[in-house]
């Protein structure tokens, strides 16, 4: 992670649902933005109780930004190479990371076949991920600072010519003015010797930083 932080990478671009029947068979394919294997396990355990009636959960992550993320699928009962292999294929050839793909299926009786298995599996994962759509996304922190009202003009100024407007901090304005924004990782070193020097010349009364990872939108 302390790498991948410092790195844009490609992603869904929400949490999304998409669903079709194959002869009979309900087919639904659930796309979720995650960021370890833990964190894909969790949301893993959690379909079956979504849907407790469903007779399987086959799914596939890719985790990490760097040039080789984890990888890994599961068949789930399916025969094996059917279900697991086709998600994971649908994850890379739409060049996601960071990405969990299950798909849930009712079976409806009519047995598929090993090919009819492998379509449909790649069909359901398809569809979820070109429903969620993808974005450029990034690891941001969170930037909190603090500094009289005589200097609160200075510090928008220079907030804004590092590329963070008006509408990107959020002021609150009490005995001092506190200012609170998301700030890229990739941007982080860039910012940290002018603010530390405001804070020197006492221009600035607090600069913190809250390193837990936040996920957001290029911009």
């Amino acid at each position: 992670m302390e790498d991948d932080i410092l790195t844009v990478f490609r992603a869904p671009a929400r949490d999304c649902d998409a669903e079709f029947t194959e002869k009979r068979s309900r087919f639904i394919g659930s796309v979720r933005i995650c960021l370890s294997a833990a964190e894909a396990a969790d949301i893993i355990k959690s379909f079956p109780q979504l849907y407790p009636k469903a007779n399987h959960h086959c799914w596939a992550y890719r985790i990490g930004a760097k040039d080789a993320p984890l990888e890994h699928c599961s068949d789930a009962g399916e025969p094996a190479g059917t279900a697991g292999r086709p998600i994971l294929g649908a994850i890379k050839r739409n060049e996601l990371t960071n990405t969990l793909v299950v798909v849930t299926r009712y079976f409806g009786g009519i047995k598929l076949g090993v090919r009819g298995l492998i379509d449909a599996y790649k069909r359901a994962a398809d569809l979820a991920i070109e429903s969620a759509g993808a974005s450029e996304k990034e690891f941001c922190c969170t930037l909190r600072l603090r500094c009289g009202y005589d200097y609160s003009k200075s510090l928008s100024s220079a907030l804004r010519k590092w590329g963070f407007p008006e509408e990107r901090v959020n002021v609150e304005y009490g005995a001092d003015v506190a200012s609170c924004l998301e700030v890229p990782f990739l941007m982080k070193e860039d910012l940290k010797a002018p603010l530390d020097e405001m804070k020197a010349r006492g221009l600035l009364s607090e600069v913190s930083w809250d390193d837990t990872p936040l996920v957001r939108d290029r911009r």
